[in-house]
């Protein structure tokens, strides 16, 4: 305690942390934890004799007088807040005390995102004593572990009180030292590209001119020859330039920028290729062709006449040169073309008389008159006659021929009917009245035919030279084939083996080769037909004989030729013979009753 002399009096002083008594004498102590309220922030205020101590919270630590409470959590610094929220990519993850953060750039801290007072406040100057750089307990802040991406593009230096940055190359700190920016070296002095320079984020790109290339030290140019490296766009010959390349055409073409266009030779007013011949254009040049029946001279300009007479001229019949051309002569059948310098066939046949009834055709130099199958031309005769087949050397029948207008029929032996073109029937059940014309029966001039000793062809038939046997009866008569032919027969004569029906051929093609089966009507097997040595064939009961009853019967005629043999035929006569000279095969329908 201290006196203090007064005007008159004297007033006794306590020191900090005393005050005086009530009764003014003496000093007695001060509780300040009483007296200050909120005085230990963070903590608990504890009073002492002249003075009090701060027992502090967890995660604070007193001061170095002991009266306050220091924070000494740690946490997350966030350099940026947004509405009161911290900003997770404005910290760089390191724990530090919140002094730490809010007395450097720090804005907010914490888990709970604490604010940082503001520079220049009461609360501020109370956290950072010692201002920027230094925590509340006056500890230097090493900037470099509290603030996030200092120094981008450098290394971050710490220094008492603040920090510094050391750039890396292509960058330089700025006027403050504390980022790095970058570095334009196309402004520096001399400059770092022989040419064009452009700058780069920390670095910089060297380029040439259109014309040249940067050569290996990334730095320099030197000309580039677009035609070695094929850079370039001529249609014919290329010319490297320093910087560039021009282009050039050969002859017969003009220069138009990059591209060569043809000189049409053929444009000319007065014409290339004279009077007698056509210009024709080609790249770079022009040819002449000529009109038929002219060549080009020496010069390879004009025509001249081309002699064909002297030449391969395909003329049989004499050559005349022309102007041009030439004219030929021509054969008798053959006439000179109107227009075409050649003969040409005559047509005979346009006068419509020439072959008379007989059709007409044209052939090459000549021409031929044909007749109907049966018919033969005659020029005397002014048209078709009738071929009489029965008096040829190729009579095609067996046992009689009768000549009809355009053809002819063959007869059959006695006791057989002519069934279709070429065969002979017969059988016991045959009615007289299945004949087609009875009166063909008996006709004076087909039913007899003299064969001595048989005379038919290869000896066939033959008979004795009684003179009573030397005429056969050949008859004319015919069956209708395209109806069923009834036959009435007794079971009780058929069984002795007697046949129903016989067939034969008439036709000599056939003698030998043709075959006679059932086609229709025979499924239980109750008949069947046997081929005799002599060319008959007979139409029998089967092994197991019929019942009385009626049967429909069907017998077809199958001409049998080998391939070799059907090839001999048509060399003989013609490609269709078959069908021509033999007709359609037999097809007879029988209506057998059996009592």
């Amino acid at each position: 305690m201290t006196c203090k002399n007064l005007i008159g009096t004297f007033m006794c002083i306590c020191p900090a942390g005393m005050q005086r008594r009530p009764d003014g004498e003496g000093c007695m102590d001060l509780n300040e934890c009483r007296a200050k309220p909120g005085i230990c922030k963070n903590g608990r205020c504890i009073n002492t004799v002249g003075s009090y101590r701060c027992e502090c919270n967890d995660g604070f630590e007193p001061s170095l007088t002991g009266t306050e409470c220091i924070d000494n959590r740690k946490g997350f610094c966030y350099t940026e807040v947004l509405r009161t929220m911290c900003q997770q990519s404005s910290t760089n993850r390191n724990s530090v005390t919140k002094s730490e953060c809010c007395c450097n750039v720090g804005r907010g801290w914490g888990p709970q995102c604490e604010l940082c007072p503001l520079p220049g406040t009461v609360q501020y100057k109370k956290m950072c004593p010692l201002g920027p750089g230094y925590t509340t307990d006056g500890r230097d802040i090493n900037e470099c572990q509290v603030m996030p991406d200092l120094c981008r593009n450098g290394q971050c230096i710490n220094t008492i009180g603040s920090f510094r940055c050391h750039c890396n190359i292509g960058y330089k700190a700025d006027f403050t030292a504390t980022s790095c920016v970058d570095m334009d070296e196309c402004s520096l002095s001399p400059k770092p590209c022989n040419f064009l320079c452009k700058n780069t984020e920390g670095s910089y790109i060297c380029s040439c001119p259109r014309g040249y290339t940067l050569q290996p030290d990334g730095k320099t140019c030197k000309d580039l020859d677009e035609c070695s490296t094929k850079q370039h766009n001529c249609q014919f010959l290329c010319v490297n330039t320093i910087g560039g390349f021009t282009c050039k055409c050969p002859p017969g073409f003009s220069q138009h920028q990059t591209a060569c266009i043809d000189n049409n030779e053929c444009a000319a007013p007065n014409g290339v290729c004279g009077s007698r011949a056509s210009c024709i254009n080609t790249p770079g040049s022009f040819n002449c062709e000529c009109s038929k029946g002219f060549s080009l001279d020496n010069t390879g300009i004009e025509c001249e006449d081309v002699d064909e007479c002297s030449s391969n001229h395909r003329c049989q019949h004499g050559c005349q040169n022309m102007m041009g051309g030439y004219r030929c002569g021509c054969p008798q059948g053959y006439v000179q073309h109107y227009q075409w310098n050649q003969c040409v066939d005559e047509n005979e046949c346009q006068s419509g008389t020439i072959c008379g009834s007989a059709s007409c055709y044209n052939t090459l130099g000549s021409f031929k008159c044909t007749c109907p199958s049966g018919f033969e031309f005659e020029q005397n005769a002014g048209g078709c006659q009738d071929v009489n087949e029965c008096s040829m050397g190729s009579n095609p029948c067996i046992y009689g021929c009768s000549n009809t207008d355009g053809g002819y029929q063959c007869g059959c032996p006695g006791g057989f009917f002519r069934a279709g073109q070429g065969h002979c029937i017969t059988g016991s059940g045959f009615p007289g009245q299945l004949l087609e014309d009875e009166e063909d029966s008996l006709s004076p001039e087909a039913c007899y035919e003299c064969k001595i000793n048989g005379g038919g062809k290869n000896g066939k038939h033959k008979r004795s030279t009684d003179e009573n046997d030397l005429k056969e009866v050949i008859l004319m008569a015919s069956v209708d084939t395209q109806a069923y032919l009834p036959m009435n027969l007794s079971l009780a004569s058929l069984l002795n083996k007697e046949p129903l029906l016989e067939l034969l051929p008439a036709l000599q093609p056939l003698e030998h080769h043709v075959r006679y089966v059932i086609t229709h009507g025979n499924a239980d097997e109750h008949f069947r037909l046997l081929e005799r040595r002599d060319g008959k064939s007979l139409l029998r009961l089967g092994k197991r004989p019929p019942p009385p009853g009626s049967y429909r019967l069907e017998i077809t005629s199958m001409p049998l030729f080998g391939p070799r043999k059907l090839h001999q035929l048509e060399d003989q006569h013609d490609s269709d013979y078959l069908r021509g000279e033999i007709g359609d095969a037999l097809r007879i329908k029988l209506h057998i009753h059996l009592h």
